[in-house]
């Protein structure tokens, strides 16, 4: 399923699967009367089109680029891309991003988390769990405040349970990348996991629950193309 959303500054991301990589650059290539050339520049990637647009992968380039960022690894192999055909060079890439990791995934989302170990497509190992915090209230006066207090220490519990269930499945264990979803600052603050470094983060996630964590992790080797418009 094709993600797109808008980007800072203008524009719009377009997450591109590791596996339709080739296929979108071919694609891009039909559509813009093909492709005039391409190079790398740091943890950048620029398609340049005889017509429209130019595509890039990675940091920004240039505001006209539409350009893919691949975070886990900390930028692009730019020797891959080295080569005169783009779509040879998305092929490399695209099997950069299939290779075997261990990917630990967080989702966390009012009262509920999810946490786990993905490998090949698998969970090797997770704990997930929802806890009912209370909602907003209309009441008013001591009513009001009797409600706000309830919820905090409903909010409080909850993330109590998760910073324990994260320590408990993340705290020891070997991973190649943390992948997060949803608002997880206040579950990594505790100390025992000071040394979790989010690669990717996600603001836009579903109920956590197991079946996401594959979701997540598959989600996050996947490539993110800035198109101008």
């Amino acid at each position: 399923m094709v993600k797109i959303r808008p980007a800072s500054g203008g524009g719009r991301i377009v997450e591109v699967e590791p596996e339709r990589l080739p296929k979108w650059v071919a694609n891009f290539a039909a559509r813009n009367g093909g492709i005039a050339g391409h190079h790398a520049e740091g943890d950048a990637w620029t398609i340049e089109s005889n017509e429209g647009p130019s595509a890039g992968l990675g940091e920004l380039a240039s505001r006209k680029s539409a350009q893919v960022t691949w975070a886990l690894a900390g930028g692009l192999p730019s020797s891959w891309l080295l080569d005169a055909d783009p779509v040879t060079a998305a092929e490399h890439l695209r099997d950069y991003a299939l290779e075997p990791r261990r990917i630990a995934v967080l989702l966390a989302r009012k009262g509920a988390y999810s946490v786990g170990i993905v490998e090949d497509g698998r969970v090797k190992v997770s704990k997930t769990d929802t806890a009912y915090v209370q909602g907003t209230t209309k009441a008013g006066g001591q009513s009001q405040q009797r409600f706000a207090r309830r919820r905090e220490g409903q909010a409080k519990a909850a993330e109590k349970r998760a910073r324990e269930a994260v320590f408990a499945v993340l705290g020891n264990a070997a991973f190649d990348a943390l992948v997060t979803g949803g608002p997880v600052e206040g579950i990594l603050e505790d100390p025992r996991l000071a040394e979790l470094r989010p690669a990717v983060h996600f603001g836009d996630i579903a109920e956590p629950k197991a079946v996401l964590l594959t979701e997540t992790a598959y989600r996050a080797i996947g490539f993110r193309v800035r198109l101008p418009q």
